[in-house]
């Protein structure tokens, strides 16, 4: 069974590749002051929201709104 920081990474890993997909989830938990294995359906929307503005900046307002959807959609 996945967990939800691996679902992230799967649906992040076609956009920005495998490797920093796994990074950019592990520095955002690490913002949040949890780790990745903690992600969970209280703490997704908070995850993704300050995962937009970051993914904005290396993919586009768009493509950050169409992952950040199937982010919260995890829950």
């Amino acid at each position: 069974m996945s967990n939800i920081n691996d679902e992230i990474i799967d649906i992040l890993t076609p956009v920005i590749g495998f490797g920093l997909a796994r990074t950019a989830v592990s520095t955002q938990c690490k913002k949040m002051g949890i780790l990745p294995e903690e992600l969970s359906e209280k703490n997704i929307l908070e995850f993704s929201e300050r995962f937009e503005k970051i993914l904005a900046i290396f993919a586009g307002e768009e493509v950050a709104l169409t992952i950040t959807h199937r982010i919260n959609s995890l829950k």
